[in-house]
């Protein structure tokens, strides 16, 4: 039987979201604040922004907690460690030959962020790897708001997905192992037109 979720766990999934899909972008961190905004004590509120805080999503500052934002730098090293991640996962499944069936939990996606995050979330989902997965899912956290921003960056993102998705059903692994390098490579070429996007989705040009 499954758990109940506690108020930290409530807390922590609404934050979350409301971080990553820039709903908080410019709104204070305040644990008082945030409380009155999620209707909770206090309590549930600063235990979520602490485990918030140990994946890299806020920070501590003098008067409590702020968003992460990323510059453009720090972008270009995420985007090179998700390269990285992503070409050892294609390995993996080149060497064991997989035959399963077409995956299709993202071929009607909630959006370009939340689709290109699933695939390659199940890039490593496949490798029976728990300290992979971790590794896949913090990068990709880390980068969901940057994936956002890429559709404003670049106007040819959705079509990149969509073939990104087809040559992962399709198991064209040599197709698939070029067009992540491209991928990754552009996004890292633009790392600081995308932390300017999200600089401005947070006020502060």
């Amino acid at each position: 039987m499954t758990a109940e979720p506690t108020a930290a766990d409530r807390a922590y999934c609404r934050l979350k979201s409301g971080i990553l899909r820039g709903e908080l972008a410019r709104v204070p961190l305040d644990i008082k604040k945030l409380g009155d905004r999620l209707r909770m004590s206090a309590t549930p509120v600063r235990e979520a922004l602490h485990r918030l805080s140990a994946e890299r999503l806020v920070r501590h500052t003098a008067h409590g907690y702020a968003i992460v934002r990323l510059s453009g730098p720090r972008l270009d090293h995420l985007f090179e460690i998700s390269d990285a991640l992503s070409h050892f996962c294609i390995e993996s499944a080149r060497r064991a030959e997989w035959q399963s069936a077409p995956i299709a939990a993202y071929a009607h996606h909630a959006g370009y962020a939340d689709g290109l995050t699933a695939l390659l979330a199940d890039l490593a989902a496949h490798q029976n790897n728990v300290e992979l997965i971790t590794y896949i899912t913090s990068v990709g956290d880390r980068l969901f708001a940057a994936r956002r921003m890429e559709t404003k960056v670049f106007p040819e993102a959705d079509t990149e997905f969509e073939r990104l998705r087809g040559l992962w059903n399709a198991r064209d692994f040599d197709e698939l192992v070029q067009a992540l390098r491209d991928y990754h490579a552009t996004r890292r070429e633009r790392a600081d037109a995308l932390a300017r996007c999200l600089a401005e989705e947070a006020g502060e040009t």
